[in-house]
């Protein structure tokens, strides 16, 4: 297995974590719509997880991997972007206060978005 198939198959765990604590984050800070709608979105991130996970050795279409590891910077991108205005518009702006589960998961958007991006210009090295 190359190297950035194994730094893949982190990503994929950090993103399924991720997933976790957006759940987990409802019981935690409440049930307001924006929260409801960052626990949809993130639970998402289980499931790009667990295709990174899959795909990362295994023998599929190179075209398969390149559009799940396209997947693997695009969905956390669009979801850091949009965890960012909700920390500055909503928490900060309207509710006075730093929730921690927001910047928890921009961090881990930031490690999987470049993880990401050096896998898939090495798949279109290789391939």
């Amino acid at each position: 297995m190359e190297k950035h198939e194994k730094l893949k198959i982190i990503a994929g765990v950090l993103l399924i974590i991720s997933a976790i604590t957006h759940v987990i984050q409802l019981f935690v800070v409440g049930f307001e719509w924006h929260d409801i709608g960052a626990a949809f979105y993130g639970s998402t991130y289980g499931i790009l997880g667990i295709l990174l996970i899959v795909v990362s050795g295994r023998n599929l279409s190179i075209m398969m991997k390149k559009l799940i590891t396209l997947g693997g910077m695009i969905w956390p991108l669009i979801g850091g972007l949009l965890g960012l205005n909700r920390l500055i518009n909503i928490e900060l702006k309207i509710h006075g206060e730093i929730n921690w589960f927001i910047i928890f998961h921009i961090i881990i958007d930031c490690i999987v978005i470049p993880i990401c991006l050096y896998s898939l210009l090495k798949l279109r090295k290789n391939y």
